[in-house]
């Protein structure tokens, strides 16, 4: 990741919040295979698994407001690479990269424990979808700084 617009702080960040909204889809599949002795347990469970959606959207604008952050943090470094010679395109393009370089390891690792562990596989799915379509919407970001 030699022209990455990524350091090796923002890479970690972004790794522990991809792995934070798997590992939260993967606690809430466990949790629905509980089988849980203590009503007032399963009760307090059960307030969390009907809005499972939600709660999961939520923990996942973690990551996408690290990726509006880091655009806006990096806006002057886009631009001077603009004026040496990088092209909005390029510069875009490895951004689209290297976020899928962090993304689909952690996928991958969220799919390979959901198999081991017998779980849905969709909601990991859908995850992605939609990490994926942020990063490409976050993507056009790139190019609004090229006149800064």
């Amino acid at each position: 990741m030699k022209k990455s617009l990524f350091r090796p702080t923002d890479i970690l960040e972004l790794s522990i919040a991809y792995i934070f909204c798997f590992f939260l889809n993967l606690l809430f599949d466990y949790g629905k295979t509980l089988d849980l002795d203590s009503y007032l347990l399963e009760a307090f469970l059960k307030n969390y698994m009907d809005y499972r959606t939600l709660i999961v959207l939520v923990f996942t604008s973690i990551a996408i407001v690290f990726h509006y952050q880091m655009l806006r943090r990096k806006k002057e470094e886009i631009f001077c690479r603009i004026l040496v010679g990088a092209t909005v395109f390029h510069i875009t393009i490895r951004y689209i990269q290297d976020c899928l370089r962090i993304l689909i390891p952690v996928y991958f690792l969220s799919v390979l424990a959901n198999f081991y562990m017998n779980f849905n596989l969709a909601s990991n799915f859908y995850l992605v979808l939609i990490l994926i379509t942020y990063i490409l919407i976050s993507a056009r970001q790139v190019r609004k700084y090229e006149n800064f």
